[in-house]
C-alpha cells in the first residue's frame, strides 16, 4: 500500500531534519564553538543566559534531560567555573543552577560564532525564502509543542 501524502511528508520531513541536526550539532567546532564546550554544555548555558537562574527540575525539562544526565553536563560546567549551584535554605532538596560571569562570556563568544555561521547559510537564500523558512520553522514548532509527544519540549 503507498504511503499517504501525510506519511510520505511526515517521512521526509524525518530524513530533511535528521540531516539538519547532523550538520547543525556535529558541525566544526573549532569555528563555532569556544572554550571546548560540548553541544549540550552550550544550550545549558544559553537557557540559563535566557532564564536566569533555574532549579535543577526546572532546567531539566527545558534541556529534555533527565535530571541525572542534567547532573553530569552541570557538573562539567561548575568544574570549569561557568556555572554555581546553590540550594535554598528553607528546602535543601531544591538546588539553583546560575550562570557566573565567566560563562556568560562563554556563551556570549559561542552564540556570535553560531550566529556568524548561521548568517552565511542564510545568505545564501534570497529574503523571501528565509522568510518563508522562519515562519515554517515557528510553525512547525508550535505544532511539536502543540501534540505534547516530546517529552519535556518547551518553547519558552
Amino acid at each position: 500500500m503507498a504511503p499517504t501524502t501525510l506519511d510520505a511528508q511526515a517521512a521526509e520531513l524525518d530524513t530533511l531534519l535528521t540531516a539538519l541536526i547532523k550538520r547543525y550539532q556535529f558541525r566544526n567546532r573549532n569555528k563555532i564553538c569556544c572554550e571546548e564546550i560540548t553541544v549540550s554544555q552550550c544550550y545549558v548555558l544559553k537557557s540559563l543566559k535566557e532564564h536566569g537562574a533555574l532549579a535543577m527540575t526546572r532546567l531539566a525539562g527545558i534541556m529534555c534531560l533527565g535530571i541525572s544526565s542534567l547532573t553530569r553536563v552541570v557538573d562539567q560546567l561548575e568544574s570549569k567555573r561557568y556555572v554555581t549551584r546553590r540550594r535554598l535554605p528553607a528546602d535543601r532538596r531544591v538546588c539553583f543552577v546560575e550562570m557566573t560571569t565567566t560563562g556568560r562570556s562563554v556563551v556570549n563568544r559561542a552564540e556570535a560564532m553560531i550566529r556568524r555561521s548561521e548568517r552565511e547559510a542564510l545568505g545564501h537564500m534570497a529574503a523571501a525564502e528565509r522568510e518563508g523558512l522562519l515562519s515554517g520553522l515557528r510553525k512547525l514548532n508550535a505544532a511539536i509543542d502543540a501534540c505534547g509527544t516530546w517529552k519535556g519540549a518547551v518553547n519558552e
